[in-house]
C-alpha cells in the first residue's frame, strides 16, 4: 500500500508542479552559467532545501541529456520523494548526514565520475535552514565536480510551516531564478580553505536570494 501510494503521490504532485510552475512567467540572472555547463555534466547545484520546488522542475524541464542525481533522505517521507524523482525521469540517491552517510557520498560520487549532474541541499535534510554543511565541499573536492549555486524567489507562493519554510510556487505570479560562478573546490584543499569555501558558498547562496527577490520587488526572506 505504502509503494502504490507514493506512486499516486508522484504522479498527482508532477501535474500540479508542471501546472503551478509552468503558469508563472520566468525571468533568469546568469542563465549563461547554467546553459554553459549543465549538458556538460560534473556539476553539484546547490541550493536551500526550501526551494527544490521550483528548481527540480526547471531542470527536469531544461536539461534533456543529463540527468541528475538528488539526493533524498532514508526516511519513509524520503520515499515520496524518490517517487518523485523518478516521475521526473531522474536518478535518486537515498542518504543523510544522519542516515547512510558513507555510502551515499559514495554513490554521488560514482555518479559524478559517470558523467551525472548532482543536486545537493547543504542545509537538508533537517537544517539548520540556510546554513551550509560541509559535506557538499568535501564532495566536490573528492569528485572534481563544479558547484553551481542556484536561488529563486516567487511573487505567488505558500511557505510551509517546516523546518526550512519550504516555498510551494502558486500559479500565474512571476518567478526569478538566479545562478552564481561556478566553484572548483581543489583536491587538496586543506581543513581550513574547506571552511573558507563552505562560507563562500553560504554568503554567495545568500546573495542569490537576495537579488531573487530585488528583481521581483520582494523583502529579503
Amino acid at each position: 500500500m505504502h509503494n502504490l501510494l507514493t506512486k499516486l503521490f508522484a504522479f498527482l504532485f508532477n501535474l500540479f508542479q508542471k501546472f503551478t510552475c509552468g503558469s508563472n512567467k520566468l525571468s533568469t540572472t546568469r542563465p549563461d552559467i547554467f546553459k554553459e555547463y549543465a549538458e556538460q555534466g560534473r556539476n553539484i547545484f546547490a541550493f536551500w532545501h526550501s526551494r527544490l520546488f521550483y528548481l527540480v522542475y526547471y531542470y527536469a524541464k531544461t536539461v534533456k541529456k543529463r540527468k541528475v542525481s538528488i539526493l533524498v533522505s532514508m526516511s519513509k517521507d524520503g520515499d515520496y520523494g524518490v517517487a518523485l524523482v523518478r516521475k521526473l525521469k531522474q536518478n535518486a540517491v537515498r542518504g543523510s548526514t544522519s542516515r547512510g552517510g558513507p555510502k551515499a557520498m559514495r554513490m554521488l560520487a560514482e555518479r559524478a565520475a559517470a558523467g551525472n549532474n548532482l543536486a545537493i541541499t547543504p542545509d537538508g535534510p533537517r537544517g539548520p535552514a540556510f546554513k551550509v554543511n560541509e559535506g557538499i565541499i568535501r564532495l566536490a573536492q573528492l569528485t572534481g565536480s563544479r558547484i553551481i549555486p542556484a536561488s529563486y524567489q516567487a511573487t505567488r507562493k505558500r511557505r510551509l510551516k517546516s523546518w526550512d519554510g519550504f516555498i510551494v510556487v502558486k500559479p500565474f505570479g512571476r518567478v526569478h531564478l538566479a545562478f552564481a560562478e561556478p566553484m572548483q573546490i581543489p583536491r587538496n584543499a586543506a581543513p581550513d580553505e574547506i571552511e573558507t569555501y563552505r562560507k563562500e558558498l553560504e554568503d554567495t547562496l545568500h546573495e542569490l536570494d537576495r537579488i531573487c527577490a530585488d528583481e521581483l520587488g520582494l523583502n529579503r526572506e
